[in-house]
């Protein structure tokens, strides 16, 4: 037997079985070959044939004494007669079962049969069997049981014995026949036998009928499906344990309801499409369109435009960015404005004083540059800025700066102290304590740094407020770097640094 299993998960889109080996077939004797005469007792190897006469003849081990190869066998070109009392065919190797063609037998009104006995090594009893009159075709005999190295052929009358033709002697130490599933594909199995057989037994779901491969399933229902085959052997033998092979044949899927998206506001818009998922806004709306909705919005609708000393515009283009507006700005209506920072999404119109932290992200800036609303900007990014600007009079064309006051962060400054209980601190001078990377086009905004003012109209630099002054590192352009102790101006090209030394935070010896 062969037992196989698969899952399929589409309709008869089945792989083949894996290969299994089949038992081996049963070793034949069939006399073939052998000259027409007294059998050899030691014609076959790991076999011996004796035999007991009617007459005075003693029993003859070789050649076997009343048993003769003859022409023609039962289906085949040559056959043993026997014309003795008894017959024993031994086996060096125990067996497990033993299967001949016998023709012949006693005929007439009470008959006696002639017995067939099959023995172990210590002459037990394994199985037993007779015939008497078989016919001009034969009759297949089977005997099988553990351990048989004997099979004897006795008749009950001791004064006369009818004789008999025996053919095809099969014995095996395995059970026989054995049946192999070989494929299945497209809803058609293949399958074989171990030897010549009389016919295969088809059983699909519990439906059983005689077959031939290809065996054809036809349209099957979805769900599980079992597949047995059993080959019948040339002896009437059939295979007690078929090959059987079992599979699933899968339906559509069931249709999943979709899951519930999250809504951690509860307005009915998934937080996935919410433009503001921590506020319900069921209307979703969005005065300045920058996806922000304004009930998110920290500051006015960036569609504002910007009024120099009032107010600019900050568009966040990457990263977080936060901001922190001045006390006097919970006058002006601002939504969700806070005591401390807060983060700032889109678009919104920011007022000037308040404070903006870049340090994780990038913005870009929108400030009026005089009074007749001509506007500039600016993109600015790594820092922490304070937004200051003048007031402009209204119509006049004079240019009026958005100045950039970096600001430190909490307990950045600690970095410049120079001394510690066991003395100076190496190399704590050159420490940077805050800063910000700018760039501008035709603008006029100004970096305020501890030591230096930094400005230029088209160009991209980074100030850097250090312990020991104020460093200018330009990219691309030119940059006005102004001393604010000394009062000089220095312009620094690009790829060029320039440091305006100074003592920044004021130095103090570590607590």
């Amino acid at each position: 037997m062969r037992l196989l299993v698969a899952a399929v998960l589409a309709t008869l889109a089945v792989a083949a079985p894996a290969q299994a080996a089949l038992a081996p077939p049963p070793t034949v004797l069939g006399f073939e070959g052998l000259p027409q005469t007294n059998l050899d007792s030691a014609a076959y190897p790991g076999v011996t044939f004796r035999s007991t006469c009617l007459t005075s003849f003693a029993s003859a081990p070789a050649p076997v004494s009343c048993a003769y190869v003859t022409a023609p066998g039962l289906d085949s070109a040559q056959a043993l007669d026997v014309n003795a009392k008894s017959l024993t065919i031994a086996f060096d190797q125990p067996q497990r079962v033993v299967s001949l063609w016998v023709s012949g037998g006693s005929t007439g009104e009470g008959a006696e049969p002639t017995s067939i006995q099959a023995r172990d090594a210590a002459g037990a009893l394994v199985a037993d069997g007779g015939f008497t009159q078989t016919g001009a075709f034969g009759q297949a005999v089977t005997l099988k049981g553990a351990g048989i190295r004997s099979v004897t052929f006795d008749c009950a009358n001791p004064y006369y014995c009818p004789a008999y033709t025996l053919d095809d002697i099969a014995y095996s130490d395995v059970d026989q026949p054995d049946t192999e599933i070989v494929s299945f594909s497209e809803g058609r199995f293949y399958f074989a036998g171990n030897q010549p057989d009389r016919g295969f037994e088809c059983t699909l779901d519990g439906a059983s009928a005689p077959c031939r491969a290809p065996f054809v399933t036809g349209p099957l229902a979805v769900g599980d499906h079992v597949f047995t085959v059993a080959m019948t052997d040339r002896y009437g033998q059939p295979d007690l344990t078929p090959a059987s092979y079992s599979w699933t044949i899968a339906g559509p899927p069931v249709p999943q309801s979709a899951p519930v998206a999250p809504d951690g506001d509860r307005d009915g818009r998934p937080d996935a499409s919410d433009n503001c998922p921590a506020v319900a806004n069921a209307d979703q709306a969005d005065a300045d369109k920058d996806g922000v909705g304004d009930a998110c919005e920290v500051g006015e609708p960036g569609t504002l435009a910007p009024i120099a000393g009032e107010r600019v515009n900050v568009d966040v283009i990457a990263g977080e960015v936060y901001v922190k507006f001045p006390a006097p700005a919970s006058t002006r209506s601002l939504k969700q404005a806070e005591s401390g920072f807060v983060p700032l999404k889109g678009q919104a119109s920011v007022p000037v004083g308040s404070v903006v932290d870049t340090r994780k992200g990038t913005v870009a800036m929108a400030s009026e540059l005089n009074g007749r609303g001509a506007e500039r900007s600016a993109k600015l990014s790594a820092g922490i800025f304070q937004i200051r600007q003048k007031r402009a009079k209204r119509g006049s064309s004079a240019s009026v700066s958005t100045d950039l006051a970096l600001q430190s962060a909490p307990g950045a400054e600690a970095a410049c102290a120079r001394m510690s209980r066991s003395g100076p601190i190496k190399g704590r001078s050159r420490n940077t304590v805050r800063s910000l990377t700018a760039t501008t086009a035709k603008g006029f905004f100004r970096v305020i740094g501890g030591a230096a003012i930094t400005t230029a109209p088209d160009a991209t630099w980074v100030t850097r407020d250090r312990c020991d002054g104020t460093r200018t590192d330009v990219g691309k352009g030119r940059v006005s770097v102004y001393d604010r102790k000394e009062g000089t101006l220095k312009r620094v090209p690009a790829g060029r640094s320039y440091l305006v030394k100074a003592q920044l935070f004021a130095a103090r010896a570590a607590r």
